[in-house]
């Protein structure tokens, strides 16, 4: 019979691999903003499956993990085009107004398809679901963790965005497997553990490293490779 231990690094292994599809599912997936040509020829190719016009983009999801975006229409006059190829990638344009591009588009595009356009939201919303399950399943119900609190790890969890956090905890803690013994209290009397303040803070941080990570990446990679709605 399979030990706590043996069960835990292959409980890591699928979530690991989990988190790899999710995260190749939101980059692939993520709307790219592109040019005006693009769009028509998209539209003259008949390879655009599904499209919608919108005001503004928004991300109503519950967590930081993944974004998956929306358009939303608004009050205003909807100036972005936005629309899915047969590949699941999604691309939008700014028309800014131009009536003139408005109306090209609005007369050469297939009714029919006009439908909500971001692409694989299902399969990324699920994996998060699933992520949140199986982590405050073991945080409430699972061994006290050693390396830090049940707090610090929430907030790593929780702020952290792509899932960093996930991966840090499954790699730090082994929450299904009794430790041999817990590191002795601190020479003032104070616990070994992280806390939960720490946890926030590291969050934090590592959040905005993050942004100015991408931000960077971007400015070097493009549009193309990293995304500007990829971001949390």
């Amino acid at each position: 019979m399979a030990s706590g231990g043996s069960w835990w690094r292959l409980a890591r292994l699928l979530l690991i691999a989990t988190w790899v599809v999710a995260a190749g599912a939101a980059w692939w997936g993520a709307p790219r903003q592109t040019g005006f040509e693009r769009a028509t020829a998209d539209i003259a190719a008949g390879r655009v499956v599904a499209y919608e016009w919108g005001s503004d983009w928004h991300d109503n999801g519950p967590d930081r993990w993944f974004s998956v975006p929306a358009l939303n229409g608004g009050g205003t006059v909807p100036t972005i085009f936005a629309w899915r190829t047969p590949d699941n990638r999604t691309h939008w344009i700014d028309t800014n107004g131009d009536a003139t591009r408005i109306a090209q588009l609005r007369a050469s595009v297939d009714e029919s398809r006009s439908a909500d356009v971001p692409a694989l939201s299902t399969l990324i919303n699920g994996i998060g679901l699933l992520f949140t399950v199986v982590f405050l399943g073991m945080m409430l119900a699972g061994r006290p963790p050693v390396i830090g609190t049940r707090w610090y790890w929430f907030w790593l969890f929780a702020l952290v965005p792509f899932g960093l956090g996930l991966l840090y905890w499954t790699f730090r803690e082994v929450p299904w497997t009794k430790p041999t013994a817990f590191p002795p209290l601190k020479d003032d009397g104070s616990e070994h553990r992280l806390r939960g303040l720490r946890g926030l803070v590291t969050a934090f941080l590592i959040s905005v490293a993050v942004s100015f990570a991408l931000y960077g990446l971007r400015a070097l990679l493009g549009e193309g490779i990293v995304p500007d709605l990829l971001s949390p």
